[in-house]
């Protein structure tokens, strides 16, 4: 199956994502992804993973195929959290790995050039680590203590001043977010954030989106948003 939304379109919406929304079958049932992915797009989400660790991979593929060309029609990437080998059948425009899954370049062998492949890191060096593996954007966290990723732990703000310097693809800091602690993120420096629960779990995702948003303030610094 063809991408769903053209490689090239993806790449760009990538580059300007600010909010990366991940769809979480933790925190809200597949079947409610379609509407919290409209809404959230509708409040600025500029990419959008989906996260099933519990469910078995032909729900996944299900779901996804059903995400990808809603997303698509908005001009926004589908990502798959892991399987590399959905990413095809799905029509998604690529796949998030962490630390333990398939490398970077097994991936982009298996996928090609065109796929977004995305990386989880949780350390300054991780991040220089995958972008030097041909990580097309990097995870970077927990920051704050997270019920996602309850084993890991928090590596505080403070270390986004370093990978600003480091990083030249984009970087979405995670882990534990919510308006208040993006404004922190943000005065360190973080220019794009990757926010869960708070957003699954709000009465209005779409104004939750928006106010993450307007909590990192202007976009015009996004130095890893200028590429050839």
């Amino acid at each position: 199956m063809a991408p769903a939304l053209d490689p090239s379109r993806a790449h760009a919406a990538l580059l300007q994502a600010r909010l990366y929304a991940i769809l979480d079958s933790s925190y809200a049932p597949t079947s409610s992804w379609p509407s919290l992915a409209a809404k959230l797009a509708d409040g600025g989400a500029g990419i959008f993973q989906l996260r099933a660790k519990n469910l078995p991979k032909d729900e996944i593929l299900a779901s996804a195929k059903i995400l990808a060309p809603l997303l698509a029609q908005r001009g926004l990437p589908l990502i798959l959290n892991d399987h590399p080998d959905l990413v095809v059948a799905s029509g998604a425009a690529g796949c998030h790995l962490g630390q333990d899954d398939l490398g970077i370049p097994e991936a982009r062998k298996q996928l090609g050039s065109s796929t977004i492949l995305g990386l989880s890191t949780h350390s300054p060096c991780q991040a220089e680590a995958g972008q030097a593996l041909g990580a097309d954007y990097i995870g970077f966290g927990p920051l704050y203590a997270t019920g996602t990723k309850p084993d890991y732990k928090p590596i505080g703000p403070a270390k986004i001043r370093k990978i600003c310097v480091q990083i030249t693809v984009p970087f979405f800091c995670i882990g534990g977010l919510n308006p208040n602690r993006v404004t922190e993120a943000a005065s360190f420096g973080a220019t794009r954030v990757c926010v869960v629960s708070h957003l699954l779990l709000a009465p209005d995702p779409t104004a939750s989106a928006r106010e993450i948003l307007s909590r990192l303030g202007t976009s015009s610094h996004m130095k890893d948003a200028v590429r050839s």
